[in-house]
């Protein structure tokens, strides 16, 4: 797909200026760019602190891609990187139902992308990252419920987290209330929701790096009154409010990126090429 295309070579483009407190001589091949890196130190670390922990098999070479995404979740800090890894493993053992049948070929999982759970947008921010952005008015309560939402949103992270563009910027999140009732509110349970939260904050090797509301009613302030008592303190300065000031967002998304609802300059946002993205790649082709 021609903006996924484009996503991809500017990956490539992007790979080289990746700098671990390292200077980058003009005319450095890759290879060279890599020994000079922490990234390679760290890893050694991170491989030994595995063998010693009970993830042996996680040290072999053919492991090192996915071992790499805790170590840039972590700014290749090894012993982070660790706990990472130990809180992924525990929180999918912990929650083993949730991660059964965890594909786009799931009808709920779909149901839910084709609302736009998640929306990801096809071009990145000024800053190189993913952005996502969620209407949650579109959710239709009486065909899949929230875990069904969380689960969209883990298929989605786990095939952007693969590029080590994504791995290394992160994303960053939009949730738009407008129209959101009291009525689909009742459907969000704290415990789960928190529960989930927990997930994403301290299991998934994923940079959130900011979250913003826009258009948030008074019972959503509410709720996540409830929430944020158990929510790290840096989690919770990731959190931006705007309500009805999308002057305020645009500071944030220039126009030029964003879908028309969001009060951008792009067409309307459609998800249906997003869950074709998903779809091919989990069968290996390119749709």
């Amino acid at each position: 797909m021609a903006e996924y295309a484009e996503y991809q070579q500017q990956t490539m483009d992007n790979v080289l200026n990746y700098n671990y407190g390292v200077e980058l001589f003009p005319g450095s091949s890759l290879n060279t760019i890599i020994k000079k890196n922490t990234r390679e130190e760290a890893l050694i670390k991170l491989k030994k602190l595995l063998r010693n922990n009970g993830f042996a098999f996680l040290a072999e070479t053919n492991k090192e891609a996915f071992i790499l995404m805790f170590l840039y979740a972590r700014k290749m800090n090894e012993n982070n990187a660790l706990v990472l890894i130990q809180n992924y493993y525990q929180f999918r053992e912990e929650h083993d139902i949730w991660f059964r049948r965890l594909e786009p070929f799931d009808p709920k999982i779909q149901m839910a992308i084709q609302d736009g759970f998640p929306s990801v947008l096809s071009n990145l921010d000024r800053r190189s990252r993913r952005v996502l952005f969620m209407v949650c008015s579109q959710w239709n309560t009486e065909r899949y419920c929230l875990l069904t939402i969380y689960r969209a949103l883990l298929v989605s992270l786990e095939h952007l987290i693969k590029d080590v563009n994504t791995q290394y910027n992160g994303f960053v999140f939009i949730v738009d209330w407008t129209n959101f009732t009291a009525r689909q509110t009742m459907n969000i349970s704290p415990r789960l929701l928190h529960v989930m939260l927990q997930g994403l904050q301290d299991c998934f090797p994923a940079k959130i790096k900011a979250v913003h509301f826009i258009n948030q009613p008074w019972y959503i302030d509410g709720l996540m009154s409830v929430i944020k008592p158990f929510l790290k303190e840096k989690t919770k300065n990731k959190i931006i409010l705007h309500g009805l000031n999308l002057n305020t967002l645009h500071k944030y998304f220039p126009r030029d990126i964003l879908p028309s609802e969001l009060g951008g300059e792009q067409p309307p946002y459609d998800s249906r090429i997003w869950l074709k993205n998903l779809l091919g790649s989990s069968l290996g082709v390119d749709l």
